[in-house]
């Protein structure tokens, strides 16, 4: 069965609609009504990629379909009839072909605008919890303010509880989220006493960098840092090894290797760091493998000089 949709309100494309339409589709052959269903009528919000709940109803060749909610505003919807093989049906078994698409682009609200949000500013990085900074709207009785990790805010992460942004002297609110590292996005809207709702504002995005508070360590204890083997055998290499089997990010030797590379008052010879692994200044070591330290110096040093105080592993957090 070819198209057979005869005439749309709205027209496909067209713009400007009200929030309020209802969506009729009339046809050219009278279909069979236990084939139209919720799977094969369908309004899609293209702009926030959601499908919208609907009430229809069919009779002699008329379809209509309405938004349970009102249609939101400067949206672009598509409203799917689903054909194929376990499409709708005519009232002889014909089945659509094709599935029916038909678009359209709703109306600003006049009456009420969305504030702009002056902060965070757009594509910035926060490191802690973020307050946001609202321009007042007068015709707004509150806002509705949406933070998510998805910029077509599927997973809304604020509000989880419908909460509502009341205006106060200065119009600020800081949501209790549980940020994690990464990107996120907020959008606002004013609400008027009649319940009106302005369209969204303009999405921004922040990226949240923010470090968990580490408490100053204190010097360091052999018992809980590392052990010290010392070898006489070979008295220009130390081996440090960490107790825990899950080894710590390394820092950089350039304390230890100035700690021990002194000159020798009774002669010119020069003591420090040869070589050491994993190498100084090394990143992204795999720590499951580094479980030992090797450090080899250029002379032997006295086996009784290293100890706790001279020779220690230091836990560092970029």
């Amino acid at each position: 069965m070819m198209n057979i949709v005869r005439r749309t309100v709205p027209k496909h494309t067209e713009e400007n609609i009200p929030l309020d339409q209802e969506i009729q589709l009339l046809f050219m052959v009278d279909l069979n009504k236990n084939s139209i269903s919720s799977e094969h009528v369908i309004l899609f919000n293209i702009t926030q990629q959601k499908t919208e709940d609907i009430h229809f109803e069919y009779y002699s060749k008329s379809l209509k379909v309405k938004s349970v909610l009102p249609l939101e505003p400067l949206n672009h919807y598509q409203l799917k009839l689903v054909g194929g093989a376990n499409g709708i049906k005519s009232i002889t078994g014909q089945t659509m072909a094709e599935t029916y698409e038909l678009e359209f682009y709703t109306k600003d609200v006049a009456s009420i605008k969305p504030p702009r949000i002056f902060a965070p500013t757009n594509v910035s990085i926060v490191k802690e919890h973020v307050t946001f900074e609202l321009e007042k709207i007068r015709e707004a009785d509150y806002y509705e303010l949406q933070v998510s990790q998805s910029n077509t805010f599927h997973n809304i992460i604020w509000p989880l509880n419908e909460e509502k942004v009341y205006p106060m002297s200065e119009l600020k609110v800081t949501p209790f989220i549980e940020y994690k590292t990464g990107q996120y996005y907020a959008r606002v809207r004013s609400v008027d006493k009649e319940g009106v709702k302005s369209a969204w504002s303009p999405t921004i995005s922040f990226y949240y960098d923010g470090n968990p508070i580490i408490e100053e360590a204190e010097d360091p204890v052999p018992s809980e840092k590392a052990d010290i083997k010392k070898d006489p055998e070979d008295a220009q290499t130390v081996i440090l090894k960490a107790n825990s089997s899950h080894s710590s990010e390394l820092t950089q030797l350039s304390q230890l290797q100035s700690a021990l590379s002194g000159t020798d008052e009774n002669n010119d010879i020069r003591l420090y760091v040869k070589s050491t692994t994993p190498k100084n200044g090394s990143v992204n070591n795999n720590t499951d493998n580094l479980k030992t330290i090797v450090i080899e110096f250029t002379e032997n040093i006295d086996p009784d000089s290293v100890n706790s105080s001279t020779c220690y592993l230091l836990e560092e957090r970029n």
